[in-house]
């Protein structure tokens, strides 16, 4: 149907509060839309057209089937996984500058062809760095799931090869399958092919697998949104900063921060104002991630329980389990452990 005669049908449906002929129109606009390639339009369409229900907007992407997914070689093991995450920038506790600085990669992706018609571009790689369990995985889940695309999460175990030169050749096969696609493409604990080439205590192999990067990275021009995270910002190489197109810090959570998350994710549990503070006073100087596992602890033992509030028993358990994990995790003052491969 030509597009004139589909939206009289659509703003006629309207008027006439016809359901299922406004349903079909809005439907054929958005299949429309697909068939031109505006992925991020027709997924936004869909959120609308769903009452903006998250679940119902991602059955799109989950109902998708995609071609198979590169291997090493040697081992013959996925190199990278599709996801489809279901988790949102408003769900998570962030920096008001930190959520800013998000919303406006968002804003700037949906604007891709407006951008584009004033020869712009959006921003396409985006760096991640801060401490681990400072919500840096949980930002990149939740962008995919702003723009209705999937997830691509690179697996490092793989990626990095003991033969010489496969791991670039690896990390092409990763762009290559990205360049098929429309993604949210996620480099986690990208320091493991990032670092300096200046680093005397490096071997020749990664400097051959930094400049390989480099020159795919230039010129990768898939329309998918490219995210590398690092817990040690410190050791990447200097001209991978020049590369990306805005750098997010992600800190360790005040006080403030800390409480919120807290009344985020301990519901249907309810928790005394004092038992809340002493949480606050134990986790002092941790990340969001402990944060969430004592919370997730407490509400588990009050559904064993049977409870619908949490007691000091419950909470004092908690927190003491958090402690005995915490301290059988090596320290990681002196940075990553250096792996090496016979």
């Amino acid at each position: 149907m030509a597009r004139g005669d589909l939206l009289k049908r659509l703003f006629t449906s309207y008027q006439t509060h016809d359901d299922r002929v406004f349903r079909e129109a809005a439907a054929e606009i958005i299949d429309d839309e697909k068939r031109k390639h505006h992925e991020t339009l027709a997924t936004e369409l869909t959120r609308i057209l769903q009452n903006g229900n998250g679940k119902q907007a991602l059955s799109l992407t989950q109902g998708r089937s995609f071609e198979p997914v590169p291997f090493d070689q040697e081992r013959r093991v996925p190199l990278l996984s599709i996801k489809r995450p279901d988790r949102y920038l408003e769900e998570l506790i962030l920096h008001p500058s930190t959520e800013g600085g998000l919303k406006r990669i968002v804003e700037e992706y949906r604007a891709w062809e407006i951008l584009e018609a004033n020869g712009l571009t959006p921003v396409r790689r985006v760096l991640f760095c801060g401490p681990s369990g400072c919500g840096k995985t949980a930002t990149a889940e939740a962008l995919s799931t702003e723009l209705g695309l999937p997830l691509l999460y690179i697996r490092f175990d793989a990626v990095v090869s003991s033969l010489l030169g496969e791991t670039a050749a690896n990390l092409r096969r990763v762009f290559d399958y990205a360049a098929r696609g429309q993604w949210v493409v996620f480099f986690d604990e990208f320091d493991a092919i990032g670092r300096s080439r200046d680093d005397t205590t490096e071997h020749g192999e990664i400097k051959r697998v930094v400049n390989s990067f480099l020159q795919i990275l230039d010129s990768f021009d898939g329309r998918s949104l490219v995210i590398a995270a690092t817990n040690f910002e410190q050791v990447l190489d200097p001209a991978l900063w020049r590369r990306f197109d805005e750098i997010i810090r992600f800190g360790r959570p005040d006080k403030p921060a800390m409480q919120s998350l807290i009344e985020k994710r301990m519901p249907p549990i309810q928790v005394a104002k004092n038992l809340v503070s002493r949480i606050l006073e134990e986790l002092s100087g941790a990340s969001f991630a402990d944060a969430e596992r004592v919370c997730l602890d407490i509400r588990k033992s009050c559904a064993m329980e049977g409870q619908k509030v949490a007691d000091t028993q419950t909470v004092t358990a908690a927190l003491h389990r958090w402690k005995g994990r915490k301290e059988a995790i090596p320290s990681a003052k002196n940075g990553p452990v250096r792996v090496t491969r016979d």
